[in-house]
């Protein structure tokens, strides 16, 4: 059984998550710093997947369950594609900043309401 205080501490994880890849990409495009791709990006990454998946899993488990009036799964897939989006593209100068502030307040809110289910 998943609880909803897991769901809520990886909730809160991912939501840190998803405001440090804004934070990253701003500060890239300021810079114009290349992020090393073997020493950078790959370890980042690898740890995020893990916790995303985990999250999704749990995540989507919590709905059935809990039955949450206003979440549902198809959120939850789309907030994962996002958030992988998201914390992959904050690494590149080459990312359009329009696109990815996008999926930034899509994946905000998704996990916003989450945590207000408490």
């Amino acid at each position: 059984m998943v609880t909803n205080l897991t769901v809520i501490e990886l909730t809160e994880k991912l939501f840190t998550y998803n405001e440090e890849a804004l934070t990253r990409l701003i500060n890239v495009h300021e810079t114009e710093a290349e992020a090393d791709f073997y020493n950078e990006v790959k370890p980042y990454v690898d740890a995020f997947f893990k916790e995303l998946d985990r999250w999704e899993e749990a995540t989507k488990k919590w709905i059935q369950q809990a039955k949450p009036q206003y979440i549902h799964v198809n959120q939850i897939t789309s907030t994962t594609e996002n958030l992988h989006n998201v914390v992959l593209q904050s690494f590149y100068k080459e990312t359009r900043e329009k696109r990815f502030k996008q999926m930034y307040q899509a994946n905000k809110y998704v996990l916003e309401s989450i945590l207000a289910q408490e």
